[in-house]
């Protein structure tokens, strides 16, 4: 029973996250004054990747939830900690909602945009924007501290575990039932404000569902990353089979992301409509292709046939260095999106190491504060037995 209460210290990381943090902000300042557009580009990115990554661990807590399964127990620290840095994601917004004029070409449109923004003028309105973030935001935090208030309630007061056959956790599981369509549409409105929107001539409806399915991958990422150190450090009693079957979701999800993403290009492609392919276009050009190849080649050539083994998927390192790679490959994702707007050529800047090291390491520091004292394993939860002796054999 010790080893299941052992809480997470969190002193070093927090410690890490500050420092990276504070010199991030330092170089992201500077960049809003010198290389203003550059670097508002570089905060966006680097703002909706880890945005995206909370987002994605506080998906992967729901479905565990309304799916009423036992194995998720073990992991489900792993994503309260990451959905507990949406908190700092909400803070860190306040540059981009007010200078809005710095990110979004629709703010003062050009004569190139003037049509497009005048048609949706209603929409595309500052005050109308920056409400639907924050409502946005809203219901990523709400749903995210309900879950980790009544997860930590029942580490005070322990609920009896359950035989097979019997439900628990029924409050819960009625609450991430209903809120995960509420979240699939969140971020669906998000990906066409925050992101659709940097070019107002263009659009796509199955964009809401593209940027979807990489949090997805990116959440589930994380989520296996944290629990990769922690078997590593001792701190984690995880068996392979638990990686086993994060890693046979990891596989799906990656293919949604491919199918998701190959459809979307191939079906503009085919409607070959000027102001639908410039998307395409803006990144196939001066080097631009080179970016996109490496995100398909890390975001599926890579993962796809390295995620097939189920002997290796049982290993908790060969995992996490596979999820770390799709970590890097969502962030390239992001910066693939946003940086076209405002750069011919994907040169990188300086802007976006400040930009990633500010946003990161801020939102690392608030997820270890809130986690420090901790139990890493929901001690309280009536399906913690069942989950952590989990075993499959397919």
């Amino acid at each position: 029973m010790a080893a299941l209460r052992r809480e997470f210290d969190g002193r070093l990381t927090m410690t890490v996250g500050l420092v990276a943090g504070v010199i991030g902000a330092i170089g992201i300042v500077l960049g809003f004054v010198f290389e203003p557009e550059r670097a508002f580009a570089a905060y966006l990115a680097a703002w909706v990747a880890v945005a995206t990554i909370g987002i994605g661990g506080l998906i992967i807590l729901l479905i565990g939830y309304a799916a009423n399964a036992r194995w998720p127990a073990a992991i489900r620290r792993m994503g309260e900690a990451i959905a507990g840095g949406l908190i700092s994601v909400a803070v860190l917004v306040l540059p981009l909602i007010l200078a809005p004029g710095r990110v979004w070409p629709w703010v003062h449109p050009t004569p190139e945009h003037a049509h497009a923004v005048e048609v949706k003028s209603t929409y595309l309105s500052v005050p109308f924007f920056v409400l639907r973030t924050l409502v946005y935001l809203a219901i990523f935090v709400t749903a995210a501290e309900l879950l980790r208030r009544w997860s930590r309630r029942r580490d005070d007061a322990p609920e009896p575990q359950v035989p097979h056959g019997t439900d628990a956790l029924n409050r819960e599981r009625a609450f991430s039932s209903a809120m995960l369509p509420v979240i699939g549409l969140a971020v669906t409105f998000a990906a066409f404000d925050w992101l659709m929107s940097l070019q107002p001539e263009w659009w796509s409806s199955a964009f809401g569902l593209y940027l979807l399915t990489t949090t997805l991958v990116a959440g589930l990422a994380m989520t296996i990353v944290l629990s990769w150190r922690g078997v590593a450090r001792g701190a984690l009693p995880l068996a392979p089979s638990h990686f086993h079957a994060m890693g046979r979701l990891l596989h799906a999800f990656v293919i949604l992301w491919t199918y998701i993403a190959y459809f979307q290009a191939m079906l503009i492609q085919i409607a070959n409509r000027p102001s639908e392919a410039k998307f395409f276009a803006d990144r196939s050009l001066d080097g631009w292709r080179f970016v996109t190849t490496l995100l398909f080649v890390l975001m599926f050539a890579l993962p796809f046939p390295l995620l097939f083994p189920r002997r290796l998927k049982r290993r908790a390192g060969y995992l996490g260095g596979i999820s770390i790679m799709l970590l890097f490959a969502h962030y390239l994702d992001m910066w693939w999106l946003v940086i076209p707007r405002v750069s011919s050529a994907p040169i990188p800047s300086w802007t976006d190491l400040a930009a990633i090291c500010a946003i990161g390491g801020f939102t690392v520091a608030v997820c270890a504060w809130r986690m420090r004292g901790v139990p890493l394993l929901p001690i309280g939860d009536p399906y913690l037995a069942d989950g952590l002796e989990y075993e499959t054999t397919t």
